[in-house]
C-alpha cells in the first residue's frame, strides 16, 4: 500500500480529490477568526495579529462605529499556490494545522480612536495597527446657581 493510499484511509486532505468527509472539507473553508494582541497605552491602542501568509494587498483594516470598532478582514494564501503557480502537484498533507484562506476580527476597543492617525502595516507576518486615542477635550465647567424652592409643601 502506498503513503498516500495510507493517507486516503486516514481521510487525510489532499491536493487534487477530496479525502476528507463533507462535514470535515466544510469545517476547514469557513472564515477563521484572527487571533490578536490588543495593547494600551495613554496615547494609543496598538493591536498585533498573526499575519502570515497574507499580503497587505489582501487585508482591509476598517474602523467603524464612533472610531471605537476595529474590523480585520484578509485572506492568508497556502504557499503551495506560491510553489507550484500553474500544475499543482500530486500529493496529499500528513500535517495540516495551520489556518489559510478568509479570516476576520472585529475588536471593540475601551476608547475611540483618531481614524486620520490610525495606522496599519505588516511586518514578519505580523499585523500592526497602531491607533492613536481620540484626546478628550475638558469640558469647561459650569457653575450652576442653586435656588430654594419657596414653595412648601401642598402649597400650588
Amino acid at each position: 500500500m502506498s503513503f498516500l493510499q495510507r493517507l486516503q484511509n486516514r481521510g487525510v486532505r489532499s491536493g487534487q480529490s477530496t479525502l476528507q468527509s463533507d462535514a470535515e472539507e466544510t469545517a476547514v473553508d469557513k472564515v477563521a477568526q484572527l487571533d490578536v494582541d490588543v495593547y494600551q497605552t495613554e496615547n494609543m491602542i496598538v493591536v498585533y495579529a498573526q499575519a502570515a501568509g497574507a499580503d497587505m494587498n489582501d487585508v482591509n483594516v476598517s474602523i467603524e462605529g464612533d472610531a471605537d470598532i476595529v474590523l480585520i478582514e484578509g485572506r492568508r494564501i497556502r504557499p503551495e499556490y506560491l510553489v507550484f503557480p500553474k500544475a499543482k502537484e500530486q500529493g496529499a498533507y500528513f500535517a495540516s494545522e495551520c489556518i489559510w484562506g478568509d479570516f476576520y476580527r472585529r475588536i471593540i476597543l475601551p476608547e475611540s480612536i483618531e481614524i486620520e492617525k490610525a495606522e496599519a502595516k505588516i511586518n514578519n507576518g505580523v499585523l500592526i495597527s497602531v491607533l492613536p486615542l481620540l484626546k478628550s477635550f475638558e469640558k469647561e465647567k459650569v457653575r450652576l446657581r442653586v435656588k430654594q424652592d419657596r414653595r412648601t409643601p401642598g402649597s400650588k
